[in-house]
């Protein structure tokens, strides 16, 4: 059986993503394995739907099988989001290749700018661009033009490049076999604030669920089909919802314990403690926290590590196991492989869990925490242990019709 993978979050999955899919399966893939954030994603923020439904919708629209990014991972900087999905990926056993959307749609330019990140002469450039102030991802940048030209370094600025970019690294460091595959984006770029032919970005979506307009034009049907229903209410803005939340466990945290969030470091404890004690609000404590050394996106993540209540030491290098959320037919058969196969033990059932080792078990029961403060983000509150009492998904063997989209974009 040839399988392929795709690291995402489908929040929610559109056309773009379908056709990534259909790419895929037009390529020779008999199944598509996704690995997809659960229910805080690398934006710093709760998922706008819950990873159940994603699940769903990615079932519905072309994967075989769904495994869960790990939150310390998914709600992490690109390097460490790659890392994870890559490693789980791999940990497979039988993963022939890996696809991911770019703007360039050159796997050859992605890898140049990789292999130039992995070399001593741009790292040492790039720390001694960081001793003048600048952030990490234009110290970086620089380094990669003044060293390597222009067209590498032109990729360190778009974000689904940098991405890829991470990925190649990552399958570098694991010495995987897994091929890798990008695919050119169609339509809206990343973020974008406009439509594009029946694109748009995942945020753009995002921003027309919550103003109550629809997303059925971008969105497929075996997507909408699952969407919908949650769209028929009405609609709750998630993190505006845990906002005071984020208020509370911020103004009980020590300096202290500040110091010990992910990704913090040079002090910023001290300026973030500081603007806590003054701000009414999380809008008003990045502003007051921003420099020009420190994105927003990073900043971000940081309050919402302080939410969850992930520590540096709960950053593990590696997940520690693989945690199917759906499949269908094909990925029934898929995870009879797997389970043979697979350098990481596999979790279906929460019982399953009693057989592993204590860092499984800690892992997952972050997870279930994490997971228990996104039930109380939605129009209704709902009671704790959805991590451990989810069903998987398994929508049955058919697969979905492709949209008619040639594929002359993978490259």
């Amino acid at each position: 059986m040839v399988i392929s993978t795709i690291i995402c979050e489908f929040d929610p999955l559109h056309n773009g993503h379908k056709y990534i899919l259909d790419c895929m399966r037009e390529s020779g893939a008999e199944c598509i394995v996704a690995c997809m954030s659960g229910n805080f994603t690398q934006r710093g923020s709760p998922a706008y739907f819950d990873k159940h439904s994603r699940a769903e919708a990615a079932l519905n629209c072309g994967a075989d099988l769904v495994t869960e990014l790990p939150v310390t991972f998914a709600c992490a900087g690109a390097e460490r989001f790659a890392f994870g999905g890559v490693s789980i990926l791999n940990a497979l056993g039988c993963a022939d290749s890996i696809f991911f959307g770019s703007e360039c749609g050159s796997t050859e330019l992605l890898r140049k700018a990789a292999l130039a990140l992995e070399g001593d002469a741009v790292k040492d450039r790039i720390r001694e661009k960081l001793v003048t102030g600048v952030t990490f991802a234009s110290a970086r940048e620089q380094a990669v033009r003044e060293l390597c030209g222009d067209e590498a370094a032109d990729a360190l600025r778009r974000p689904n490049d940098i991405l890829g970019i991470e990925y190649l690294k990552a399958l570098s460091l694991l010495k995987s076999s897994i091929t890798p595959h990008t695919v050119k984006r169609l339509g809206a770029l990343h973020d974008s604030a406009e439509a594009d032919g029946g694109f748009a970005s995942a945020s753009r979506l995002r921003e027309l669920a919550l103003e109550g307009a629809s997303i059925q034009e971008y969105v497929p049907a075996g997507a909408f089909e699952v969407f919908g229903r949650s769209l028929a209410g009405a609609q709750p803005d998630r993190m505006k919802a845990l906002e005071r939340v984020m208020l509370y466990r911020l103004r009980m945290m020590t300096l202290s314990d500040m110091a010990v969030l992910p990704e913090i470091g040079e002090g910023l404890e001290n300026r973030l403690y500081s603007a806590v004690r003054s701000g009414v609000s999380v809008s008003e404590i990045l502003a007051s926290v921003k420099t020009k050394r420190y994105t927003m996106a990073r900043l971000r993540r940081i309050l919402t590590y302080a939410l969850l209540g992930i520590t540096a030491s709960d950053m593990l290098p590696s997940p520690p196991y693989i945690r199917v959320l759906g499949f269908n037919g094909t990925g029934r058969l898929a995870l009879s492989e797997i389970k043979k196969r697979s350098s990481l033990p596999i979790i279906t059932k929460v019982s399953e869990l009693s057989k592993l080792n204590d860092a499984c078990r800690r892992a997952f029961d972050l997870e279930s925490r994490c997971d228990d403060i996104y039930a109380i983000s939605g129009e209704a509150v709902r009671p704790c242990g959805t991590n451990q009492t989810g069903q998987l998904i398994s929508p049955g063997g058919k697969l979905p019709r492709p949209i008619s989209l040639p594929v002359q974009h993978i490259l």
